[in-house]
């Protein structure tokens, strides 16, 4: 196998510096919050510990997900922005020089960072209007609100040391009152609002997203109602540097579960995408059909939707896992990374090329073209295994090809037949009733007594001639069958052999072929019971279940059935394999059953339910 049509990176990050990335990052974001809060660091120990964990985990969150590819390099620089901006909340415990206004601008600074990270998790960007104006609206609300308020705001307003570096422009108590109350509102409504998009975001996620994904967004909603809900109810936190701090640390609490769950998400992503191709391994091992290779391909990628189609080389063309001729939507730019796929679409296309000719096209959802690093290792994996499949397939096309011909000559037989049926019915049959009307008259009105006689007797040959002929034409094929189906069919064959029937026969027409077929292998069953075991309580049953049509005549007779070869028997085996069917015969000295079960529609080829 010569691969699948994908733009892949021709290496993978060595595992061992991306882990030594991260241990740096973490440590680095850690030890900058210690320093940075050393003051208060030491009267509040856990305090510390919380807050240097949290930021330790948003760091190396930040580094798995940046040196995790492309797909996740926003995410994971958002991140590590945002585990490197929050140790810079904790100056306000200096209380001197530009400590306390950075302070407040690093906090919501922090959240903007991290809010617009969740955001663009786990896609790797930033999808839709709504999400770009809601990373405007934080901005502006955030940052942009708290450097506003700064300008009319005295430092010791907020319980900070006077002669501290400050924005303010035009102090105003007023204003400054006011403006708390606006910036803590606005903070609710948006945090409402984030927690808005994440919902939003959670019902179109890919099951192979939403299992990762789902934590960190539950997590990152708790966070930012959580906190804004607290700034409105707790206003001395703006107020007081003391309740500050320690509104800061209820925040590190919940922050740290963030961290946590995005520490975990991406160790259980990573975790898989090296652990798919394995999946794939083990279960092909144990057997390579074609419905094992779909299910070890649609674990490997948490994709139950996936669809494969194969290539029959007899047949030139596309078939499905069961051989049936198949129409997939091929990609019209072999070389584009996304597949060449419409942009529109919601299916990912990706060919497998043979050796010497196409081997598969594997049909996933869309959402994983951001996953190519993932698709292209579980494909080849899988490759060995497709390949089975694909003779599989290919052979099961080359049976269905004979099957319908099977198929297309029993439709011929049945043609004819009701030709001949037809012609006897109103040729021979119809000229031999009048030719009968017409010795039934001369025998009534002749004078001569042997001539009526004998035009008697003549009367007599010519119908019974007529009754062996109706029965060669209802042997043929049956006006009832033809014209009501199979139930009145079977009704008029039990009242011909005077059986006491017991039947159940499921509503509706099929297919000339599929009732006729059916028809004659239940006559088969029905005369060998009047033939052998005629006091027998008889029960005849067509059943419809799955696009399989089933039938059945049971009697409680003494048994000893055989299906011999060139006997009637036989002849309904041979007849239901030709429509991709099978049939049997069970007999014991409790009776006897014969059985025939063959597709409703007559598909070319089809597996046992």
């Amino acid at each position: 196998m010569s691969g699948h049509w994908l733009s892949l990176p021709s290496t993978v990050p060595v595992l061992r510096h991306q882990t030594a990335r991260v241990v740096l990052c973490a440590v680095a974001a850690g030890t900058l919050v210690v320093l940075i809060g050393f003051p208060y660091w030491r009267t509040h120990l856990v305090h510390g510990a919380v807050a240097g964990l949290a930021c330790a985990g948003f760091a190396a969150a930040g580094a798995l997900l940046a040196t995790g590819g492309a797909r996740r390099r926003l995410t994971g620089r958002l991140l590590l922005a945002g585990g490197f901006c929050w140790p810079f909340a904790w100056m306000i415990s200096w209380d001197s020089g530009p400590g306390p206004m950075l302070s407040f601008l690093a906090q919501f600074g922090f959240f903007a960072l991290v809010g617009t990270a969740i955001l663009s998790y786990p896609e790797g960007r930033i999808v839709g209007g709504r999400d770009r104006a809601w990373v405007i609206a934080a901005v502006l609300t955030l940052v942009g609100g708290e450097i506003a308020l700064q300008s009319v705001t005295a430092p010791e307003w907020l319980g900070v040391r006077t002669g501290v570096s400050w924005l303010h422009v035009a102090p105003n108590r007023t204003a400054f009152e006011i403006g708390i109350r606006v910036q803590a509102v606005a903070q609710v409504l948006l945090a409402a609002w984030f927690a808005g998009l994440l919902w939003r975001r959670v019902r179109w996620l890919s099951t192979l997203d939403r299992r990762i994904a789902i934590p960190v967004l539950l997590a990152a909603a708790a966070l930012g109602l959580i906190s804004s809900i607290q700034a409105v109810v707790q206003p001395e936190a703006w107020t007081n540097v003391a309740e500050l701090q320690a509104f800061y640390f209820n925040q590190g609490v919940i922050a740290l579960v963030v961290s946590v769950a995005l520490v975990s998400g991406a160790l259980r992503d990573r975790w898989w995408e090296l652990s798919a191709p394995h999946r794939v391994v083990r279960i092909t091992s144990s057997g390579t059909s074609v419905a094992t290779v779909r299910v070890a391909l649609a674990d490997a990628l948490r994709d139950g939707t996936l669809r494969l189609y194969f290539w029959a080389p007899t047949e030139r063309g596309w078939v499905d896992p069961a051989g049936r001729p198949a129409a997939p939507t091929l990609p019209t730019a072999p070389d584009d990374a996304s597949g060449g796929a419409d942009p529109d679409d919601h299916r990912w296309r990706i060919p497998i090329a043979g050796e010497q000719h196409p081997l598969a096209i594997v049909d996933v959802d869309a959402s994983l073209r951001r996953r190519p690093v993932l698709v292209d290792a579980v494909l080849r994996a899988g490759g060995q295994a497709l390949l089975t499949a694909q003779l599989q397939a290919a052979a099961s096309a080359n049976l269905a090809q004979v099957l319908a011909a099977q198929y297309r000559l029993e439709e011929k037989e049945l043609a004819e037949r009701s030709r001949l049926e037809q012609e006897l019915r109103e040729g021979a049959q119809r000229r031999l009733g009048d030719l009968a009307r017409q010795l039934d008259g001369l025998a009534a009105h002749t004078t001569d007594p042997v001539a009526g006689v004998v035009a008697g007797e003549c009367r007599d040959e010519v119908l019974a001639t007529v009754g062996d002929l109706e029965q060669l034409a209802h042997g043929l094929l049956p006006a009832t069958l033809r014209e009501r189906g199979l139930g009145p069919a079977l009704e008029a064959v039990a009242a011909r052999l005077r059986l006491p029937v017991q039947q159940v026969v499921c509503p509706g027409r099929f297919p000339a072929a599929v009732e006729a077929t059916l028809y004659f292998a239940l006559c088969e069953g029905l005369t060998n019971v009047a033939k052998y075991a005629p006091d027998a309580a008889v029960r005849v049953e067509v059943l419809l279940a799955d696009g399989w049509l089933s039938g059945s005549v049971a009697d409680d007779g003494p048994g000893g059935a055989v299906a011999k070869p060139g006997g009637g028997l036989a002849g309904i085996e041979r007849r239901a394999r030709a429509l991709s069917g099978w049939a049997g015969v069970d007999s014991s000295p409790a009776g006897t059953r014969v059985r025939v079960t063959i597709p409703a529609d007559a598909a070319l080829v089809a597996s046992p339910p």
